[in-house]
């Protein structure tokens, strides 16, 4: 076991200038790397900017501190909204899910948990089998938490739709993946539009549990503070299967999972992470137009540089930030367009 040393903040930007890195403000980088870390800034986001030798790291011409710190404020936002849209999407699914199973075999527990109605598939992970799901829908009964606790007390029998509550979005997903084909069918008709995608009963299928497990594992990277605008999941879509072979396979990246919730007749998570990231793709590469290519590589996305300011009623200063001199609810402008209408750069936050 060897020990990892301790560096303070100062040594941190020692090494980082040490290592060729541009530090345009050096107090608000020590104040950067106290708040989120070394870690979790530098080590985690530097990947496109240095460049690595056996025994060396060192950055790119031109890269500056401040570009670093814009890419992780980037995917931190995009993360979060990941978590707000998952969790939209978990409710619905839940929710169709209850009506579904409701419908199949009833509302009283004993029935719809009975082992009979679903399919007992083998899988690599015991916690996922029919036995272990069930069994743990029904020890989740078993709480003096409310609304549960107050449906048992009253009515003596928990619906489906309140006991999904309570449940992990991961073990909802897995219950899904063991519906029979009627309840599976029935559930993928009532999450998409079959006669707009023009998919057969069992491509729907197959699309709707694909698009799941993808999306719920994306919700479990966010959720464990993992790098979202460059994740690829580990689970594959089957394109072939879905939509015929002359499909182009999907990038396993940021941008299927945007085309994959784009399908669902739900369409609110989709508009909501959509235009996350257009609002950081914008923030970004206006202030750093030379990670555009990258960028849209990484997200297999054509983005259109855009160079966005902020201004409000009643000041004629445009600024580069959105929050500059603690300005409320400003207004996003065109650069050229906040030129045209009389407004002059903000001397605190402008960059020539």
């Amino acid at each position: 076991m060897t020990d990892i040393p301790f560096t303070t903040v100062d040594k941190q930007i020692e090494k980082l200038l040490s290592q060729k890195l541009i530090i345009k403000d050096i107090e608000s980088a020590k104040s950067a790397l106290s708040l989120f870390g070394y870690s979790n800034l530098i080590k985690s986001y530097r990947e496109p900017y240095v460049i690595k030798t056996d025994s060396s790291i060192e950055y790119r011409t031109g890269v500056v501190f401040e570009q670093i710190f814009s890419l992780y404020i980037l995917d931190k936002n995009l993360r979060n909204s990941v978590m707000a849209a998952m969790q939209d999407l978990e409710e619905h699914i839940k929710e169709t899910a209850a009506s579904v199973v409701s419908e199949s075999f009833g509302t009283n527990e004993d029935d719809y948990l009975a082992y009979k109605n679903y399919r007992n598939v083998k899988k690599r992970n015991s916690r996922f089998t029919l036995s272990a799901i069930l069994d743990k829908l029904k020890k989740t009964l078993d709480t003096d938490k409310n609304p549960i606790h107050h449906y048992s007390e009253k009515y003596g029998n928990v619906p489906p739709w309140i006991l999904f509550k309570s449940v992990y979005f991961s073990t909802i997903v897995n219950f899904i993946g063991l519906f029979k084909d009627k309840e599976s069918v029935k559930m993928a008709n009532r999450l998409y539009d079959k006669n707009k995608l023009d998919l057969s009963d069992e491509s729907l299928r197959i699309l709707m549990m694909d698009t799941l497990f993808i999306c719920s594992e994306y919700r479990n990277t966010a959720a464990h503070g993992g790098r979202i605008y460059n994740h690829k999941s580990r689970y594959k879509l089957n394109d072939e299967i879905i939509f015929g072979k002359k499909n182009h396979p999907r990038h396993p990246g940021f941008s299927q999972l945007l085309f994959l919730l784009d399908l669902f007749e739900y369409q609110v998570p989709y508009h909501y992470l959509r235009d996350s990231l257009e609002q950081e793709l914008t923030r970004h590469c206006s202030r750093f137009p030379e990670d555009t290519t990258y960028l849209g590589q990484i997200l297999n996305i054509n983005i259109v540089p855009r160079h966005v300011v902020f201004v409000t009623n009643n000041s004629n200063k445009y600024h580069t930030t959105r929050h500059c001199s603690g300005i409320k609810e400003p207004s996003e402008l065109d650069l050229d367009e906040a030129k045209k209408n009389g407004y002059i750069p903000c001397k605190r936050c402008h960059k020539k």
